[in-house]
């Protein structure tokens, strides 16, 4: 599993300029910079899907259903915030922990990237069901990805979540 790391690390790197990893740095370090960065994503995807909507007529179904999954978005774009409690223990996560701890940090990028390219299509495709399946679908895979994300931190702080 080890041999996995640097490559993913690498590869967020992409994203996020100087990623660490897990085991280089104070963890709750890392783990900050990866949550600013899908902050400041998801807020330039709620930014736009927000003029969108604005721009749909009042009362109609897409409006609805579209400011919906604007509320969801700014909701996972909140649950980013809060920084990791401080440890019971001094911890450093285990190999393994880091390892999915990075396919989490990976598939987070790609989903929010994903959502960012769907709601950039928005103009192109219109706000019909399809467009608004395929958005709340990328959304659930977020909210999903970070619950179990926070499980495998709150593992390794001791919180006992």
């Amino acid at each position: 599993m080890q041999k996995d790391r640097h490559p993913k690390i690498d590869m967020i790197g992409r994203h996020i300029p100087e990623f660490p990893g897990y085991q280089a740095i104070n963890y709750r370090e890392t783990d900050r910079q990866l949550r600013h960065f899908l902050q400041r994503r998801l807020a330039e995807v709620r930014d736009r899907l927000a003029d969108f909507v604005a721009g749909l007529p009042e009362g109609g179904a897409p409006r609805r259903n579209l400011g919906q999954l604007l509320r969801r978005l700014s909701d996972l774009r909140e649950s980013l915030a809060p920084d990791l409690p401080q440890p019971q223990r001094p911890a450093t996560p285990a190999p393994d922990h880091e390892e999915a701890l990075l396919d989490f940090d990976l598939n987070l990028l790609d989903k929010s990237a994903a959502l960012a390219a769907a709601v950039e299509g928005l103009d192109r495709e219109g706000g019909g069901p399809a467009v608004q399946s395929l958005l709340a679908g990328l959304l659930d895979d977020l909210e999903a990805l970070c619950a179990k994300r926070k499980k495998v931190l709150a593992g390794i702080v001791g919180t006992g979540e």
